[in-house]
């Protein structure tokens, strides 16, 4: 008979993104995850393999909600563009394991990175090398932004518009 007492995979993710939300990526350990389980940390090795396991379901999850916003932002670049910055600033640690540190692409479902690739192709009509640059611009912007890069006079949204009218 199996243990239904024990967390289920579904719960386990779930948690590790509520640490994340918490605690940033930095506060995201294995022994806290149990510690928030109600487990000890040996025992949830019996649920997942690893912490890269964790990061990848993570990036999944980032991944999927951020192709969501940006399907759901209207067909304009300016508004899929600011559906960008908007989703970043309010999940900064969804962010960063997503877009911030090196993505698990063997880990992740086939198809998810390739499917957000081809649709920011799409946005910016032209190729992969100009949409990767585009991609590179709004990152950039973005990334320091929520570093709080910027002088506190800086008017970030005509710096936005700026960088919108440069995708072309």
């Amino acid at each position: 008979m199996a243990n239904t007492n024990g967390p289920t995979r579904e719960r386990i993710k779930e948690e590790a993104y509520l640490l994340l939300q918490e605690k940033g990526l930095a506060g995201l350990s294995m022994r806290a995850l149990a510690d928030r389980l109600h487990i000890k940390a040996p025992s949830l090795y019996k649920h997942v393999g690893d912490k890269e396991e964790i990061i990848a379901d993570l990036q999944a999850r980032g991944i999927s909600e951020f192709a969501a916003i940006i399907q759901q932002a209207g067909k304009s670049k300016k508004s899929k563009a600011l559906a960008y910055r908007k989703w970043a600033k309010e999940n900064p640690h969804l962010y960063e394991v997503t877009l911030r540190t090196p993505l698990l692409r063997s880990r992740i479902p086939s198809g998810l990175e390739e499917g957000v690739t081809h649709m920011i192709i799409e946005i910016t009509g032209k190729d992969h090398e100009h949409a990767r640059a585009v991609w590179a611009l709004m990152h950039g912007l973005v990334d320091l932004e929520i570093a709080g890069r910027f002088p506190e006079n800086a008017d970030l949204d005509k710096t936005w518009k700026r960088a919108i009218e440069l995708i072309g």
